[in-house]
């Protein structure tokens, strides 16, 4: 007879937990996480290792950057920084895995917590449930690409004036439970040629609107402004009508080279904001 499941473990499992192991926080271990994609383990480290190796190359053009500098003083050795956001942020080419390769070497650890599909409404949960008991010195609050969703018409999934309030309250409370300066970034607009022409996109009805992304833009600068913390505009990375050579197929998503290009003007206004005091 086998021994009995402890009582937490049988809770896991008759709530289906293993369904939202990502916003329980529940680490995966990398066999399942093969299983997941359908391909062997060694496959999946192999082609893990090689983005590292590609993110390790791009890295070396960055490695004197006035912003590294800076930030290797403002965060000694053992310090933290903490990247929240969507896929743009849990992408493995993303501006943060950069920041892993970039910072590393001076001993300070970057944590990724990322997560595709998901709103501020969500990072605003995960702030209270996760987030805040990193005690990170240094956050980037990344959202709102899928806050302007729109399914089936104009109203977005999360309205305007709801992801501002999300993000002054994800400001708030880093503010009042750790000791972190925080840098809050816009949401980058969309190749709409591109992704409002993809057949699975279509499918659902769903639809961007870069005037929409705009106005979620400016409300993520407003919030910041209003709470006295760093607000970086990533619009003239791309511009209103961004170069799909900068995307991934998609459309929707800054590939390795705008994603480069996202990190190179976020080093720069770090270091501007950090020198005026």
């Amino acid at each position: 007879m086998t021994a009995p499941l402890p009582d937490v473990t049988r809770f896991l499992i008759d709530f289906n937990v293993h369904a939202v192991a990502a916003a329980l926080g529940v680490p995966i271990p990398a066999e399942a996480e093969a299983l997941l994609y359908g391909v062997a383990t060694t496959d999946l480290a192999a082609y893990q290792a090689e983005i590292d190796a590609e993110l390790a190359q791009t890295a070396q053009a960055f490695h004197a950057h006035r912003g590294i500098t800076a930030l290797s003083k403002l965060l000694p050795a053992g310090k933290r920084v903490l990247c929240i956001g969507d896929s743009i942020t849990t992408y493995r080419r993303s501006y943060a895995r950069l920041l892993e390769h970039l910072l590393a070497p001076h001993g300070i650890e970057v944590v990724n917590r990322g997560f595709s599909g998901y709103t501020s409404t969500h990072g605003l949960e995960l702030t209270y449930t996760q987030f805040l008991s990193l005690q990170p010195d240094l956050v980037f609050i990344k959202y709102g690409v899928n806050d302007c969703k729109q399914f089936g018409g104009e109203q977005t999934l999360v309205s305007r004036a709801e992801y501002e309030r999300n993000l002054t309250r994800i400001i708030a409370a880093f503010r009042q439970h750790t000791q972190a300066r925080i840098v809050v970034l816009t949401p980058t607009p969309v190749v709409e040629g591109v992704v409002n022409a993809n057949p699975d996109i279509q499918a659902m009805r769903l639809v961007w609107s870069n005037d929409v992304l705009r106005q979620f833009a400016d409300a993520a600068l407003t919030a910041a402004l209003q709470a006295g913390v760093l607000g970086i505009d990533l619009w003239p990375v791309f511009g209103p009508v961004p170069d799909a050579a900068l995307y991934c197929a998609d459309g929707l998503h800054p590939n390795a080279a705008g994603q480069t290009r996202l990190l190179a003007h976020v080093l720069e206004r770090i270091s501007d904001y950090l020198q005026q005091g």
